[in-house]
């Protein structure tokens, strides 16, 4: 059976943007992704590369194409991002025997920023929900998983 939802377009109807969900999210995302990035560039850290920095690293690191996979870009961007990262001293790459492009270790300088980062995550995350109650907060979530499944 077919689902019908408020925001889908009856053939020959009128379309209304603001009627749909992926306005409303594109609208959020944006906001808060540039409010993010604001906050980010004052540690030097570009949009984006906190994906990176926020990954469980440990003192084993990370193969560039693990952390492609992680955070769900292809190489050629990860490659970029990691020799930005090393240029501002963030991480280091070490070539290891049996691992193709090496594996990328966090630094001392990395790992305080990172937990810098970590705590605007947080603020981020806090602006983005603050309006909304725990049970809502539960829910979106839910619902937002629930649409990156398909």
């Amino acid at each position: 059976m077919e689902r019908s939802h408020p925001g889908a377009v009856p053939p020959g109807g009128e379309f209304d943007l603001t009627d749909t969900a992926l306005y409303w999210l594109v609208l959020l995302a944006r906001l808060r992704r540039n409010e993010l990035a604001r906050d980010l560039s004052r540690l030097g850290v570009y949009s984006g590369q906190e994906q990176v920095l926020l990954q469980r690293w440990d003192d084993t690191g990370f193969a560039q194409a693990d952390l492609a996979e992680r955070v769900q870009a292809v190489p050629a961007t990860v490659t970029k991002m990691v020799q930005r990262l090393e240029r501002a001293g963030l991480v280091r790459r070490e070539r290891r025997a049996g691992r193709r492009g090496g594996t990328v270790l966090l630094t001392e300088h990395g790992w305080t920023v990172r937990d810098e980062v970590r705590t605007l995550w947080s603020r981020a995350e806090e602006r983005l929900v603050e309006n909304l109650s725990g049970t809502e907060y539960a829910t979106l979530r839910a619902l937002l998983v629930k649409m990156c499944e398909n």
